[in-house]
Formats: C-alpha cells, structure tokens, sequence
C-alpha cells in the first residue's frame, strides 16, 4: 500500500513526535535529578524499581550510549530493550542506575559539564593506579571509590 501522505507531511509528524519525545524526557530528566538529589527518594526508587523511561533519562544525562551505559550493569543490554516504557526494572538493576546517576550529577557539576567529566572518566587516573574511572563503575565498590575520589577533587585533596 502507497502512502498517501507527502515527504513534507512526514516530515512534520517525525517532527513533532520527536519534540514531543524531547519535553517529555527533560521531564523525566528533571524527575530522575530530584530523586537522586534526595537520598530517602533515591533509596525507596532503588528499593521499589524505576521505570525505563527513567532509566533511558539516566543514560541520556551520562552522554553514554545504550550498549556503553549496560555494560555496567548485571543484566545484559536485550534484557533491558525488553522492558516497557512505563515497566519497572527490578529493584537490583534500579539500584546500579540510580549510583551511576548520582555519580554522574556529582562529576558534571565538579568539572562543569557533561563533556569534560566524560572525558576524565575515560582519562588514567594516577590514583587509580594509572586505571580510567569508567572502568570502576560496574560494581558498588567501584562507584564508591570514584565518589570518595571526586569529594578529594572536589576539596582539593587529590593524589
């Protein structure tokens, strides 16, 4: 069957869907900020499970792409496309996310943009044993580590 519609029309219907796409994810980018602002929030999140479309709101706010952003965590990238929109992802996975996006919200705000922490967490780090951050993050103990080390950046204590 032959579209009746002209390249111009689907063009303003992608157009559209994709600033409707855009307002509704810095919504949900501005929801996932106040809940990993607030600890009590980030813990119930965590502890109840977060929907995709807020972790598809965390992964936009780390510049990281999809298959990079999954590497992290303890399911595998299908699993995750296999989630609906509006689904919750279990509570072990939510968890990871939710200190990934902590961690992000404190780096981009120290070194002032997106960009440039993404490129320090892809830098050797002397006290990492000359190691790059991103590769710490794939588990607690690693997050940890690059939070302590981002407080020392932060007052000045860095080794």
């Amino acid at each position: 069957m032959v579209s009746l519609r002209t390249p111009r029309k689907n063009y303003e219907i992608f157009r559209n869907y994709v600033r409707t796409l855009y307002i509704r994810g810095m919504k949900k980018l501005d929801e996932v900020k106040s809940i990993v602002n607030e600890p009590a929030a980030r813990y119930q999140k965590a502890h109840e499970g977060i929907t995709k479309s807020d972790f598809i709101a965390v992964v936009a706010m780390t510049g990281l792409n999809l298959s990079e952003f999954s590497a992290f965590l303890p399911v595998s990238k299908r699993t995750i496309e296999k989630v609906k929109e509006e689904e919750l992802l279990n509570p072990l996975v939510s968890d990871r996310v939710l200190q990934i996006a902590t961690l992000y919200q404190q780096g981009i705000e120290l070194f002032g943009s997106t960009a440039a922490f993404k490129e320090w967490m892809n830098s050797s780090v002397i006290s990492l044993g000359g190691k790059k951050p991103i590769n710490f993050i794939d588990n607690a103990t690693g997050i940890a580590i690059i939070h302590d080390l981002l407080g020392r950046i932060e007052h000045g204590v860095y080794s």
